[in-house]
């Protein structure tokens, strides 16, 4: 009988040498939920809203002109970022009849891109918004990033103008409008 109660205990000993995991660490394996992926159909309806949304910013006599399509993707564990290329002001070009800008012209179109830049900020906010609304199946907490950069003419003076103006938040500061504007 001693033989058989000396191999029960020895096949028990790894019971004992067996060490319990922290809490902290047996779920750490688990991969983190992923987000949602946004049907393209959806991230390409929101590009060709926000392309008419561009397109008419100041109105029709004297329109905002795109450079390019809007275009939109989203990146997993991050959120969607939108980008588009923008010239606020239809720009006068060179002819044979006038090779360069005159100065008052110039003037004039500086004026105008100054006061359109609120315009912009607007609808890019409006923008996000729209965004926040639209993909509500991403995780609050991944971030909506919208950028637009604006284009010039070389025979422009461009002191004090921003090159792009980005704007970001998360899914639910969005959805209340409140974005972090940035120009560089």
């Amino acid at each position: 009988m001693k033989p058989g109660i000396a191999i029960l205990l020895l096949s028990l000993t790894p019971l004992w040498c067996q060490v319990a995991k922290p809490a902290a660490l047996a779920g750490s394996n688990l991969p983190a939920p992923k987000a949602a992926r946004i049907p393209l159909d959806s991230i390409r309806e929101l590009e060709r809203t926000f392309n008419d949304r561009l397109s008419g910013l100041a109105g029709v006599d004297q329109p905002t002109e795109l450079m390019g399509d809007t275009r939109g993707v989203q990146l997993e564990d991050y959120g969607v970022v939108f980008t588009t290329e923008v010239s606020l002001v239809r720009t006068p070009g060179l002819m044979p009849g006038r090779p360069k800008i005159p100065p008052e012209m110039a003037a004039r179109v500086k004026v105008q891109r100054l006061e359109r830049m609120p315009l912009l900020k607007a609808a890019m906010t409006e923008m996000m918004r729209t965004m926040a609304i639209g993909f509500s199946q991403i995780p609050a907490g991944h971030k909506l990033v919208l950028v637009v950069r604006l284009y010039y003419g070389a025979w422009e003076d461009t002191t004090g103008m921003p090159a792009q103006v980005i704007m970001r938040a998360d899914r639910a500061a969005a959805a209340a409008g409140k974005v972090e504007t940035e120009e560089r």
